[in-house]
């Protein structure tokens, strides 16, 4: 579903806020006590419009941090040293979260980035240095580039009439779907295309294509840039090769939507998050090839673009998932509940950006 935007006008200025001031009506503030990186993770509450601070290892909400008022709540982006976050609303706006120190984080410096599309879908460059974000499948509404360490939209682009998602791979790559591409004639393209943004924030596309021949709502790189999947919303989850973009695999899935997916570290595990469930695979990230695993069904969540509900512990590897009004801890083997967080109205989800593989895992013709 396309989110359209009616206020364009608002605007959030940079303040900085101590922790105990934002945690609020929920009497939560960061301990001093050390919190390591590989433990924090992040979530946004699409009904408060806050992001919620979260210890992967208790479970314990950490704080909420009030971002720029919008639409929804959608994504969110953790940096690789888990130092800086970011959160989209669907409101024209970036807010930032900057950790005064990531280790003891008693503190937050906020900002919030205007940007030429609603924002609702982003994605971190390999090194973190750039931001792209997409406007939700709205019409004539460009990529935004935003540089993050001066915080601002440095550049836009629009390759396609509409944008439904963006995602970079380890080697710099960018995915992006359009529902349109260059026409609003029908058949609509419905398709993903592969791309490369330069430092000055400039996009140039790569010129290869790929459609499952229904509409693209998400799609995501395995470790090592050689393969990943595109999601479709007609359960269809389509695995491609790279460079070119080679369909691979196809999978009918369960769920109305296939809404988001995720890799582990090593690549040759697949989880997707469906409207209605989530749903595991063994993965060949050389060839792109599937197997299904197992299937959970989960609470309804519904299915915007780009936003990635699902989200993996680089350190435990357990699944955290969008649960409707929870974000719910799923074992990666047997897809059993573990636990559950108490976030609201939780959306997106997101650990520290991984490290970009510098080789391809040594994956043998075990995995299919």
């Amino acid at each position: 579903m396309a989110f359209s935007h009616n206020d364009h006008d608002r605007k959030a200025p940079g303040a900085k806020r101590s922790l105990s001031a934002l945690a609020g009506v929920f009497g939560l503030v960061l301990a001093v006590n050390t919190v390591s990186a590989a433990s924090f993770g992040m979530v946004t509450d699409n009904r408060t419009d806050e992001l919620r601070l979260f210890d992967a290892d208790t479970g314990i909400v950490l704080a909420s941090l009030q971002g720029s008022a919008g639409q929804i709540s959608g994504d969110c982006a953790l940096s690789r040293d888990a130092s800086t976050g970011f959160s989209s609303n669907a409101g024209r706006q970036i807010s930032v979260f900057r950790f005064m120190d990531s280790y003891t984080a008693d503190s937050v410096d906020f900002s919030s980035i205007e940007i030429s599309n609603s924002g609702v879908d982003m994605s971190l460059s390999p090194d973190g240095s750039l931001l792209v974000s997409s406007g939700a499948g709205n019409l004539y509404e460009p990529l935004s580039i935003v540089d993050t360490v001066s915080r601002m939209e440095t550049s836009v682009s629009a390759p396609f009439l509409d944008h439904t998602s963006v995602e970079f791979c380890d080697d710099g790559t960018l995915l992006v779907t359009t529902t349109y591409g260059n026409s609003l004639a029908a058949p609509f393209d419905n398709a993903m295309y592969d791309a490369r943004v330069y430092a000055d924030g400039e996009v140039e596309l790569a010129g290869h294509r790929l459609s499952s021949g229904a509409q693209p709502n998400n799609g995501s790189c395995a470790p090592g840039s050689r393969s990943g999947v595109l999601l479709d919303r007609e359960a269809g989850l389509t695995s491609f090769t790279l460079p070119g973009l080679r369909e691979a695999d196809f999978a009918a899935l369960s769920g109305a939507t296939a809404v988001a997916a995720v890799f582990n570290q090593a690549g040759d595990r697949l989880y997707v998050r469906t409207t209605e469930s989530v749903e595991a695979f063994d993965f060949n990230p050389l060839t792109g090839m599937m197997q299904a695993d197992w299937v959970r069904p989960v609470p309804f969540s519904s299915e915007y673009f780009g936003i990635d509900q699902i989200a993996i512990d680089p350190e435990s590897g357990r699944l955290y998932v969008d649960g409707g009004q929870s974000l719910l801890i799923m074992d990666p083997d047997s897809g059993r509940q573990t636990g559950s967080i108490d976030t609201g109205d939780a959306t997106g989800v997101c650990f520290a950006q991984r490290r970009p593989h510098s080789r391809i895992p040594d994956i043998v013709a075990v995995v299919p």
